[in-house]
């Protein structure tokens, strides 16, 4: 883009969101940062090319109070440029919305949506030239049922839509229905039963998936700790002009938290699911990417652990661990992840605080797993509170992965960022 119509473009994406944060009161903050790295797209060693990321943006949190009609947004959205022209400028965005109303028992309407920045390929790191806006979108009615005092029926139609920025080939429109069952067994204690299909429709390509699931479903609250699962099985049916593929299995998910007192929490869930490239199921599972530029089937198995602990008012440390598997099913290809973050957070003085990490993650390519990346990030920040209002941030970092096989980048990356933020209202 010229400079005008970036000028017209940065100052429609900073009134859009305001308009609407004050059309419905909310916080809103306005935040400028500049970040230097010496490996900006994370080359390969000997290729380094240094750049500055200017980012000016808004960041929006917004919660209705309890009615017939609740709304809910928060997140960033940014206008991203690059001093030297290493990369095009953008528009940035991590923002989630929901919205339903229910004007009686009986009938329910609600709408969903996000805006974020997701990895185009797997095999690339994530760095600026690799990532893409995806725009998901969801809405429709829900229709609810009492048999008894303990018993809810709801039938569900949800129309999705899912729109990349450039992986247009994965454009879908879907159709989801949905039966369930519901029943309260006791005070803490509830399952059912749901039965769903899914008609998808890929824009570009004309594939149409057909996904089917029977599952049941679980909650159970127990002291401290609370239990949630489901289990079932999965088909999904790919159609393509003459070419046909079928995938089925047991599909699920179970997860356990648990808190002790105030300063200590722990979690773990463990998941499969048999989805395609365009879904949301990355957002259910931290830390998973889908490869774009695979075939829209994939079957993803992912494990998660993680720990609090609140030490003193000052001091919290945090630990995660996640391994997740894509298997795509017509190219046959495998991706392993695992990767693991500490992070710790300590109150300098009143105004000040200092925060800190390091992460390991290790990905594997293939079924022999020859193609083996290793990488590992550290960094360390300063908040400073000027006033109620205006915080001033500073972090430094470095990143670097380590290959196997040929045709894997070994890269080093340091980077330095500042910034402001300053809340409006």
């Amino acid at each position: 883009m010229n400079g005008t119509k970036r000028v017209v473009f940065g100052a429609v994406l900073t009134l859009w969101p305001m308009a609407v944060a004050w059309a419905n009161p909310a916080t809103v903050d306005v935040f400028a940062n500049t970040r230097y790295s010496d490996n900006i797209d994370k080359r390969a060693s000997g290729n380094e090319e240094g750049d500055f990321e200017h980012r000016v943006g808004l960041g929006i949190n917004k919660a209705s109070d309890p009615g017939t009609c609740e709304t809910a947004i928060g997140g960033d959205i940014a206008f991203v440029t690059y001093q030297h022209g290493t990369n095009s400028d953008e528009v940035s965005a991590d923002l989630n919305a929901s919205g339903n109303c229910q004007p009686n028992r009986n009938v329910r309407w609600s709408a969903r949506g996000s805006v974020r920045d997701v990895r185009t390929t797997t095999e690339a790191p994530d760095s600026p030239d690799n990532r893409e806006r995806r725009n998901f979108f969801a809405t429709g009615p829900s229709f609810i049922a009492y048999p008894s005092r303990l018993d809810t029926l709801t039938l569900n139609v949800e129309y999705q839509m899912t729109r990349f920025q450039e992986s247009t080939e994965d454009d879908s429109d879907r159709v989801v229905t949905t039966g369930r069952w519901q029943h309260l067994f006791s005070r803490n204690f509830n399952g059912g039963l749901a039965l769903s299909q899914s008609n998808i429709e890929y824009r570009r390509t004309e594939e149409e998936l057909t996904r089917r699931t029977a599952n049941g479903f679980f909650s159970w609250q127990r002291g401290n700790g609370a239990w949630n699962g489901e289990l079932g099985y999965s088909w999904l049916e790919s159609e393509q002009g003459p070419l046909a593929n079928d995938s089925e299995g047991v599909t699920g998910e179970l997860g356990y938290s648990y808190q002790w007192g105030k300063g200590t929490s722990a979690f773990a869930q463990v998941r499969r699911s048999i989805t395609d490239v365009s879904s949301e199921v990355d957002l259910r599972i931290p830390g998973l990417d889908l490869n774009l530029t695979e075939t829209s089937a994939v079957v993803v198995t992912a494990f998660k652990v993680g720990a609090g602990q609140q030490w003193t008012g000052r001091t919290r440390t945090d630990l995660s661990v996640s391994a997740t598997r894509s298997d795509y099913e017509a190219s046959g290809t495998t991706e392993d992840r695992l990767s693991s973050e500490l992070s710790l957070s300590h109150k300098l003085t009143e105004n000040l605080s200092g925060r800190s990490s390091v992460g390991y993650a290790r990905e594997e390519f293939g079924q022999s797993g020859d193609d083996q990346r290793d990488t590992v990030r550290g960094q360390l920040g300063l908040d400073y509170r000027r006033t109620r209002d205006l915080t001033l941030n500073a972090s430094i970092g470095h990143e670097t992965q380590s290959a196997d096989s040929q045709g894997a980048r070994n890269y080093d990356e340091n980077w330095i960022q500042v910034g402001v933020r300053y809340n409006l209202r």
